[in-house]
């Protein structure tokens, strides 16, 4: 069964994802990289990724918006490195959403899907 978490903690983890630094800023040499803008809000990403051995061994990204897509990118950079480029492609929509551990207005689901949609936008390329 799958763990239930407070509203308390659900704003508490996105509040940690969107101080952290730990995946934040461009990777040196990266294998890909994929910048995105949400024309409607104006937030920006940019998703660097090293790949070795067809897995993901680096992950960083650059985002400017609210809270929701920067703490969202960051989810996503814990979420995919180390992971092997075949775990990604059964990596969803539904996925990515569930792990940002708050349920998003139909207004806010592109701010969170902004890095995922990066990430979606690479592996069409790296097929």
């Amino acid at each position: 069964m799958e763990k239930q978490y407070s509203d308390e903690e659900n704003e508490d983890f996105l509040r940690e994802h969107f101080e952290s630094t730990k995946y934040r800023g461009r990777l040196e040499s990266p294998t890909v990289s994929q910048h995105l803008l949400n024309r409607t809000c104006g937030d920006s990403v940019t998703l660097d990724l090293n790949i070795v051995d067809n897995r993901i061994g680096q992950a960083r990204v650059v985002s400017q918006g609210c809270v929701i897509s920067q703490s969202a990118a960051s989810i996503l950079c814990e979420t995919i490195e180390g992971k092997l480029l075949t775990e990604l492609k059964s990596f969803d929509v539904n996925m990515m959403l569930k792990s940002i551990r708050i349920p998003l207005s139909p207004r806010r689901i592109k701010c969170g899907l902004l890095a995922f949609e990066a990430l979606q936008q690479i592996m069409s390329t790296i097929e």
